[in-house]
């Protein structure tokens, strides 16, 4: 996985109040997956370990979770969620998907990169290293967003910063490496796995206000932070006019705004090895 240089422990702290989303939509694959107790897990893009707090539940002392994440302070994060367990069946490393060197060949049942994909540089070398490790039948999921879907968000916000002169010093998603339905198919297929599914759903992020929207485009650090350098004298015309165009597509639970994302399995072929 590639170094995602916007972090700080600030924003580590951060994603880690705010990562309900890809939260949830990591549950739903850890589902489909099937990971049961006693598996051997590999959390790739682990952030601050939520998803590995969940999965750990599913596998048990007798299972093993390892979790990988290119940010020294979002591992942080996720040691402490483990401070104190007895069983020690849960490590943490600094590292990136294309260079998984200390995990071994052939060793693990599941691997799954929970809304990580999308910022791995090298995807193919990524992929290549993960069918390496995991085991014959072994499995890999991941939650991925659709390069395709087009952008909610940035349809309400992008006219308002246009007319302000400013629709182009922004990037949206900045940084991220989306793929198509199609491509992740080749890509998975090119490293080896077969027994394919890709499944796009629509998952929008749901905003309860249009104060709780705002916080999110004025994020220090964040890859959807659009309105963090806004000039002052004309911050506060631009908010107003979000606002209002959030009010327009509020309902009763709020609004949602989401790419597309893709749910994805496959399977490295041969019989599982149980162990």
């Amino acid at each position: 996985m590639s170094e995602i240089d916007w972090d700080s422990p600030e924003s580590a702290e951060r994603y880690d109040q705010n990562c309900d989303h890809q939260f949830q939509k990591g549950q739903v694959l850890v589902e489909m997956m099937g990971i049961k107790k006693g598996d051997s897990v590999l959390d790739v893009g682990c952030g601050t370990g939520r998803q590995a707090l969940n999965v750990a539940g599913i596998i048990g002392p007798a299972g093993q979770l390892t979790g990988i994440d290119p940010s020294s302070y979002r591992i942080e994060l996720a040691r402490k969620k483990f401070d104190g367990d007895p069983s020690g069946n849960v490590h943490f490393l600094v590292g990136q998907a294309e260079a998984l060197r200390d995990i071994p060949d052939n060793s693990i049942n599941h691997a799954y990169f929970c809304s990580s994909f999308h910022w791995v540089d090298d995807k193919k070398t990524a992929l290549y290293e993960i069918y390496r490790v995991l085991r014959p039948g072994g499995m890999a999921g991941m939650t991925t967003l659709d390069r395709n879907s087009p952008n909610a968000m940035g349809a309400l916000v992008d006219p308002i910063l246009a007319k302000y002169g400013i629709a182009r010093r922004h990037e949206w998603h900045r940084g991220m490496k989306k793929v198509t339905s199609p491509e992740l198919r080749d890509l998975l297929s090119g490293a080896g796995f077969t027994s394919i599914s890709i499944e796009p759903r629509a998952v929008p992020r749901k905003y309860g206000s249009p104060e709780e929207f705002l916080r999110h485009l004025e994020e220090k650090d964040s890859p959807g932070g659009v309105l963090k350098d806004i000039p002052d004298e004309i911050r506060n015309k631009i908010r107003q006019e979000i606002a209002e165009e959030f009010r327009k597509v509020q309902g009763p639970d709020g609004a949602g705004f989401g790419n597309v994302t893709l749910f994805a399995i496959a399977t490295k072929p041969g019989e599982e090895t149980k162990g």
